[in-house]
């Protein structure tokens, strides 16, 4: 256990460990252990960031308020849930390649390229201008590993990240719209 997990995570006292973390097993797949493991690595970085998308969509869901409250919070509830959905499929692929993924908050933060926001509350649209950040943090990421895993002939993985990206676009596409409403302003000035 690392130093920095020290009090957010436990060790069982019983039990065999299967495997340790940042390491490889074999994989049913037939894909090659030194392609698995770049796969994996790639892979880590977007269930991290899918994982930190999912608990800001979620922060905002709980949190929204005015004008737009009910589109708004309708939308994020079924984001939030997508993007839950997108990081259980990816910790599957990663566990299907031979590899652990990411699952203390420590690890997710050191993979996670999509940033969390702080914990005070803040206007719902500075809230979705970060989040729209950070679907497009996310979107860029998977693009490169869809290129990566075509590259190192893994077309399943490409194939589940291309699945991915089409819900992510689509969800983004749905924020930037909430941005362009006039209506979708600060609480202060609608007091």
């Amino acid at each position: 256990m690392t130093e920095n997990q020290l009090g957010l995570v436990r060790e069982p006292e019983t039990g065999v460990r299967r495997q340790e973390w940042e390491t490889l097993d074999g994989n049913d797949l037939r894909i090659d252990s030194d392609v698995a493991e770049e796969i994996v690595h790639a892979l880590c970085t977007d269930h991290a960031g899918s994982f930190n998308l999912f608990y800001l969509l979620r922060k905002h869901y709980w949190t929204a308020e005015g004008a737009e409250f009910h589109d708004v919070t309708e939308f994020l509830e079924d984001a939030y849930k997508r993007v839950r959905d997108i990081n259980d499929d990816l910790a599957v692929r990663i566990v299907e390649l031979g590899g652990i993924p990411p699952n203390t908050p420590p690890t997710i933060q050191k993979h996670a390229e999509v940033h969390l926001e702080a914990e005070d509350l803040y206007d719902l649209r500075a809230s979705l201008s970060g989040d729209l950040d950070g679907y497009a943090t996310l979107v860029a990421s998977m693009r490169e590993h869809v290129a990566l895993a075509e590259e190192m002939g893994d077309s399943g993985t490409a194939e589940r990240l291309r699945n991915h990206l089409m819900a992510l676009e689509v969800d983004a596409h749905r924020v930037e719209q909430f941005l362009e409403d006039d209506t979708l302003v600060q609480r202060e000035a609608t007091d």
